[in-house]
């Protein structure tokens, strides 16, 4: 049977090695682990696994975002403290059993101080982190997973400044990340993500710096739509398009209203939502000169209208499969659900209108 820890092997050689017999009682604890040492890793493993209480709901209203941000600060705060002793407990017992386990500590209470917001302890796991990677040990994929989880945790803590703050975070992690494992895509799969939500200039620059390092085709595919999108805002679009009830439809149609289009697919929770939006607007603004078309993008047409079943729409559809997925093709389409403007002069406007669609709507249709 594997002994449990030094003192076990130690007794349990002892019967058979002459050389043991002489080692007396109190070295057999210096080697193993005093008394000291065991009280310090019960408090280790204590204060590891006892995080502070969650925030509970109050009875008579919402926390406030500053006590949201005080209340994780606190967290990692107390993580970092938990970090801090670990460090000091395999510094000062580098023979114990536990000591390495007290590494692996270390390791993730850094991490989690980081991932909840703590600034003060980003250095000290950048260098943790370091000092993993020049392990000889280890091979390729898991020195990008240690690269990967720096990266999560650090954007993680950055999300409590701000949105920009994180999505800077992002970007710049994510670009080191793409530079350093070339046979990975997740770099310039967080880059492409910060593409697709960016303003139009934004968007295209990441499109090309991804365009020209990545090896992955779909990848490619989308950045190349990426930049046709972006080169298509604030300029007359062109778009015809054959609807799911045969009849033929050409935006041009539409010059002198406010054409919205909603780009859509079941697969997508956050596609029903949208259209209800989108249909509640308009109920509200058609009258007044606002018109819709839905372009869907599901494989199975029993998805998209079994997606419709309990939703009235009166404005029309078109189906992009059936075409060989041409809008997509041309527009680079992946995230949906998604809404376009398109104003009165027949101009794309801002792509992300959907951000205060009624807000938007009401500016265009007064110009």
């Amino acid at each position: 049977m594997k002994p449990r820890n030094i003192l076990g092997l130690l007794v349990a050689t002892a019967f058979f090695s002459p050389n043991l017999h002489s080692l007396r009682a109190a070295e057999i604890r210096r080697v193993a682990g005093s008394d000291s040492a065991d009280r310090a890793w019960r408090a280790l493993k204590h204060d590891q696994e006892t995080p502070p209480e969650p925030l509970k709901q109050l009875a008579d209203r919402m926390y406030s975002q500053k006590e949201i941000r005080d209340y994780y600060a606190r967290t990692a705060e107390r993580a970092g403290a938990v970090a801090d002793e670990a460090k000091q407990f395999y510094a000062q017992y580098p023979k114990y059993p536990q000591a390495v386990s007290a590494r692996e500590i270390y390791f993730d209470m850094l991490h989690a101080a980081v991932a909840l917001s703590s600034t003060t302890k980003i250095a000290e796991l950048e260098a943790a982190t370091a000092e993993r990677l020049k392990d000889p040990k280890i091979d390729d994929a898991a020195r990008f997973q240690l690269s990967l989880r720096l990266l999560q945790s650090a954007v993680s803590g950055r999300q409590y400044e701000s949105d920009d703050a994180m999505r800077a975070e992002l970007e710049r992690r994510a670009r080191r990340l793409a530079q350093d494992y070339p046979g990975h895509p997740d770099g310039d799969k967080y880059l492409l993500n910060l593409a697709r939500a960016a303003a139009t200039e934004k968007s295209a620059a990441l499109a090309r710096e991804i365009l020209a390092r990545s090896r992955d085709e779909k990848i490619k595919a989308e950045c190349q739509g990426l930049i046709r999108r972006s080169a298509a805002v604030n300029k007359p679009l062109a778009l015809t398009l054959t609807l799911s009830d045969g009849k033929a439809w050409d935006l041009k149609q539409w010059r002198g209203k406010v054409a919205l289009l909603l780009f859509w697919d079941s697969s997508s929770r956050f596609s029903p939502k949208a259209l209800w939006a989108v249909n509640e607007l308009y109920k509200k603004y058609h009258a007044k000169g606002l018109e819709v078309v839905g372009l869907n993008f599901d494989e199975d047409q029993a998805k998209a209208t079994a997606a419709l079943k309990d939703i009235t729409l009166e404005w029309p559809q078109y189906r992009d499969v059936p075409a060989g997925r041409t809008v997509q093709a041309r527009f680079g389409v992946d995230t949906l659900p998604m809404c376009w403007f398109v104003d009165k002069t027949g101009v794309l406007r801002e792509r992300y209108g959907e951000r205060d669609p009624d807000g938007f709507t009401q500016r265009l249709l007064a110009e």
